[in-house]
């Protein structure tokens, strides 16, 4: 069986992303590293089929717009937002505008992990990928990331002072969120825990059962916290969650429309065609027409 969505380790996205890199940036293997958006990504052919990555990174807009896709929602930043898109999860670039600016920067686990968070910082560290900065923060973010690119690219640059350089990056992110939002309570951490486990085990279970136990719950508490916090019900969660992944999938023209439904563990390959249909307005077939082979 083919792999669903392509993981691909740093090398292979600049070369896939970042077509204007030089050689020098195509191999570099740092842990943390920091292009300008306006001199790699305006260079990308839209629209990116989605992938994963074996690296962490974190985009900040400066100027202009730029639309990532994440897991199964859209963002699009424009001056003063940052999304942070963590290792293994669904992302691409969808749009970007012609006189966008800001940062890409790539930076490994390790960053996070020697990072000393309490437990509401790793929640919404978690839970929260976008976020809008108030304009100092923001100009305080820009400064320090100008002083890393700079350290990074200095021949006798310690690495030390890069990592430290970067954590505090993402502390300043983290709390500047935490700052603008209200603590979340125990129904919204079970709804983002849920979400979190549906993106994880969704082609194997499609039972809202099976999440309610692994979150110590029962069904009807889990029905009635995900409704509270999302406006959807967890089976609509579900539901919505297998038919992105299959989207992802279509966009592979050599793939059977069946296998698919197979693939992803939908009763049969006509119930999959009914439930896509109701919730993309499409059967799989049209879908796949329309977006990505007319013309």
């Amino acid at each position: 069986m083919k792999n669903s969505i392509k993981i691909i380790n740093n090398y292979e996205y600049k070369k896939l992303f970042l077509p204007d890199v030089s050689e020098h940036n195509l191999f570099n293997e740092n842990k943390i590293q920091v292009y300008r958006i306006e001199n790699y990504l305006r260079s990308i052919l839209m629209p990116v089929i989605p992938y994963r990555t074996t690296f962490n990174f974190l985009i900040f807009v400066t100027k202009g717009s730029l639309t990532q896709h994440l897991e199964s929602a859209s963002y699009t930043l424009t001056e003063n937002q940052v999304i942070n898109i963590k290792q293994g999860n669904i992302t691409a670039t969808l749009a970007i505008s012609d006189d966008v600016e800001g940062f890409f920067v790539v930076y490994e686990n390790e960053i996070v992990t020697d990072i000393e968070l309490g437990i509401n910082d790793i929640k919404f560290f978690n839970s929260h990928p976008f976020t809008t900065l108030k304009p100092h923060v923001a100009h305080w973010i820009q400064q320090m990331l100008m002083l890393l690119e700079e350290e990074l690219f200095t021949e006798g640059r310690v690495m030390e002072v890069c990592i430290s350089m970067m954590q505090c990056i993402l502390l300043k992110v983290i709390k500047s969120d935490i700052e603008t939002k209200a603590p979340m309570s125990r129904q919204l951490d079970i709804a983002f825990r849920f979400c979190e486990y549906v993106q994880k085990f969704h082609n194997d279970h499609k039972n809202v059962l099976f999440y309610a136990n692994l979150l110590h719950i029962s069904e009807n508490y889990l029905n009635k916290c995900v409704k509270e916090a999302t406006n959807k019900p967890p089976k609509q969660w579900i539901s919505e969650i297998s038919i992105l992944h299959s989207q992802i999938l279509l966009q592979d023209a050599t793939r059977d429309i069946a296998g698919i439904a197979f693939e992803l563990k939908f009763q049969s390959p006509s119930y999959f065609t009914r439930l896509f249909k109701k919730i993309t307005g499409y059967s799989p077939s049209d879908y796949r027409k329309h977006k990505f082979m007319a013309g």
